[in-house]
């Protein structure tokens, strides 16, 4: 992953998905602005360089009229102002920038004309402007999840940048799975502190139940390998830039081996330096 620049400026096709590429920015740690007035620009950057702070992603597009005659010459100052600048110019396919159209019901900039036309008139218009691009980004086949990692990987992260955050769940079967679950493990294959007249009105991360559970050596064995497994997972997870991670565990109740696992992990994730929370469902139900 490259490192961040310090100002990208962001153009290119209606509907070829400059919205989303802008959301990455932000996930990234950039400051971004959308469809800033290009007599706004100069001034901005003027700002930008004299500042200190995350680096910045500015939108313009041709929403501002006249962009397409005097976007390349305000590109050539700031470039020659700050060479450090990079243009990225955001395309697609037209069959699929008709059928995103068609799809969300927006109007096109060009709505005068028919929609095939009008994306085919833009994309003229703005050759010139296409050709000025450090970067083209083409998402005719990305998901959302793949641009954003495409965009990561040109463009680099910063100290902002959202970090990916794992929360450790317990549940109980008998109510049913947590409906946002990414990874499940079924526990109520291990011994069972319920069936423990002293500890079964205790929850699973009392100090006794604890004490009870790491005395039975399959828990720590599957323990173990849960943890590796789970430790293994969580880099390709954060390569695929996914905001959010819930590891669940279920026993039948929801109160003890399952309790007691989602507190250990959240425990030795967090000293593994993973943003961890935890959430233990029916922790206090009876039953």
């Amino acid at each position: 992953m490259g490192s961040a620049p310090r100002a990208v400026v962001v153009t290119g096709l209606s509907g070829a998905g400059k919205s989303v590429v802008t959301r990455c920015f932000e996930d990234l740690g950039f400051r971004c602005v959308d469809n800033l007035p290009l007599e706004l620009m100069e001034p901005l950057f003027a700002h930008i360089w004299r500042s200190v702070g995350p680096p910045w992603a500015v939108v313009v597009d041709v929403r501002t009229p006249g962009f397409a005659g005097s976007f390349p010459e305000m590109i050539g100052r700031l470039r020659s102002a700050y060479p450090e600048l990079r243009l990225v110019f955001v395309e697609a396919a037209t069959e699929a920038i008709v059928r995103r159209f068609s799809e969300t019901r927006r109007p096109h900039p060009y709505r005068n004309l028919p929609l095939a036309e009008a994306v085919e008139r833009e994309s003229g218009e703005l050759e010139a402007v296409r050709e000025l691009a450090d970067e083209k980004l083409d998402t005719t086949g990305l998901t959302p999840h793949e641009l954003r990692a495409e965009v990561a990987a040109r463009f680099g992260s910063t100290d902002l940048a959202l970090p990916m955050v794992v929360r450790c769940e317990s549940f109980g079967f008998r109510y049913g799975l947590p409906p946002d679950a990414n990874l499940v493990f079924d526990l109520r294959f291990l011994p069972n502190p319920h069936f423990v007249p002293e500890l079964r009105p205790l929850p699973g991360d009392h100090p006794d139940v604890r004490a009870w559970l790491e005395r039975q050596p399959e828990v720590g064995t599957m323990y173990e390998r849960i943890r590796e497994l789970v430790a293994a997972l969580l880099p390709a997870y954060r390569r695929e830039q996914k905001s959010y991670l819930v590891v669940a565990f279920g026993c039948t109740g929801g109160r003890h081996r399952s309790v007691y696992f989602a507190a250990r992990l959240a425990r030795d994730l967090t000293a593994a330096q993973w943003v961890v929370t935890v959430q233990h469902r029916d922790r206090n139900r009876e039953g």
